[in-house]
């Protein structure tokens, strides 16, 4: 937990500076690995693992907190840009990507009315990466 607290005050400080999100909730293995923070705010809810020692980020709408609507901040990117590939990046520079673009994305999941089709819609491009990578699912 230790390592990742320091990341996140390290990286993701302009989640913590903000008073609109607060952490919600904390979980560790008491070991020095394996750790993660729930980060809440009005439109989003951030996730920070420490996945034996790798950082990952994702995000999902505060509003609709479902298992299938987490997504990476690389296919946030893809998108928000409206690219054809997924790009990933190494997580300092997703942090980077999320920070410069916080008002993006977080405009995806504001509207109670439009936050469902958006999910759907990034769940339909995650799946089109996927099959791109692997082949269609059987």
């Amino acid at each position: 937990m230790r390592a990742l607290l320091e990341f996140f005050l390290k990286y993701l400080d302009f989640l913590y500076l903000d008073p609109q999100y607060r952490i919600v909730d904390s979980k560790t293995g008491g070991e020095r690995i394996n750790a993660s923070l729930k980060v809440q705010g009005t439109d989003l809810t951030w996730s920070v693992v420490n996945d034996r020692g790798q950082m990952q980020l994702s995000v999902s709408p505060t509003r609709l907190s479902t298992s299938d609507s987490w997504f990476w901040i690389s296919l946030i990117r893809q998108y928000v840009e409206g690219h054809d590939e997924i790009q990933y990046l190494p997580v300092v520079e997703e942090i980077e990507w999320a920070r410069a673009n916080l008002d993006p994305i977080a405009r995806l999941f504001s509207d109670p009315s439009t936050v469902e089709a958006t999910c759907d819609a990034l769940r339909a491009l995650r799946r089109a990466n996927a099959d791109k990578t692997w082949g269609p699912a059987r």
